[in-house]
């Protein structure tokens, strides 16, 4: 009697542990991310990342102490190899709370606070500080071709845009969702809702929001992976790729281990996807590999 009880007890593991491994690969996510690197832990909760395929560097804003809508000045931007070694910490330093990142024609803009601050790839001097008004927290920031650039704010639920030196309300009621991450596509923008966990596209001329895919929850930021794909980062930790139907799939999950993924970018010349992990303090890098 022990034997067949022990032997019962034997399949019911068995079937469960084929249960379970069975869900855990059959999820079907087209993609699988895989770690190439990660700095140290010497950046102070980074909030961006972005890749300067020119001078083949990597540039990370550090919020450090986080301070709301106060200024306190303590924000910085590092430098980092591209496998990952903080080449200078302190690049550009006199920032409050540097959230997202851009790139466009040697310039790098940053989201601060209620500021668009453009700093010179070549020389890491300030160019610029662009108030933006009334803003409270300035977040996601990307630019078109044309140089113009567009930036979220989280709390005032609007879209601010800087053009010829001047910010103005480009979108003044993001549907009562607060926006995050913003990306340019072609004749179409992306935009993430941290708060609702939508994303939705935005068409630049109507202004006209369109539902794309949603149960992304702290939708933060939005990286480009090919053929209308893309890979969406849950500031919580936790990175989904999204097909161009809206399907989402969730591909990596570091909760667990109380790592962040905030604005994520993919670096297409590296191939590498850069997380920054916020209260982690680190840069990680990941291959994007089919499945």
């Amino acid at each position: 009697m022990r034997i067949l009880l022990q032997n019962a007890f034997f399949v019911f593991l068995l079937v469960g542990l084929n249960s379970c491994i069975g869900r855990l690969f059959s999820s079907g996510a087209p993609v699988e991310l895989e770690q190439a690197w990660a700095s140290d832990n010497t950046l102070r909760t980074p909030e961006s990342v972005v890749h300067d395929p020119v001078r083949n560097t990597i540039y990370v804003s550090n919020i450090n102490k986080q301070s709301g809508t106060r200024k306190d000045g303590d924000g910085f931007i590092s430098r980092l190899s591209t496998t990952g070694q903080i080449e200078e910490l302190y690049w550009v330093s006199g920032l409050n709370d540097p959230k997202g990142t851009a790139l466009h024609n040697n310039v790098l803009y940053v989201a601060d606070v209620d500021e668009i601050v453009a700093i010179s790839t070549q020389t890491g001097s300030v160019l610029g500080k662009y108030k933006a008004e009334n803003a409270r927290n300035l977040n996601g920031i990307t630019v078109d071709n044309n140089g113009t650039v567009f930036v979220t704010d989280s709390d005032q639920k609007r879209i601010y845009q800087l053009n010829n030196g001047r910010v103005s309300v480009w979108v003044d009621n993001t549907r009562r969702d607060n926006p995050n991450g913003i990306y340019k596509e072609g004749n179409r923008m992306i935009v993430a809702f941290k708060n609702s966990g939508k994303i939705r596209f935005l068409d630049p001329e109507t202004k006209n929001f369109t539902d794309w895919t949603d149960g992304i929850d702290a939708a933060d930021g939005i990286a480009e992976a090919g053929d209308g794909n893309y890979l969406i980062s849950s500031w919580d930790g936790e990175i989904y790729y999204v097909n161009s139907n809206g399907k989402n799939w969730s591909v990596l999950n570091t909760k667990g281990q109380n790592m962040n993924t905030a604005d994520i970018s993919y670096a297409e010349r590296l191939g590498l996807l850069l997380v920054p992990t916020f209260k982690d303090n680190r840069v990680v890098a990941y291959r994007v590999k089919q499945q």
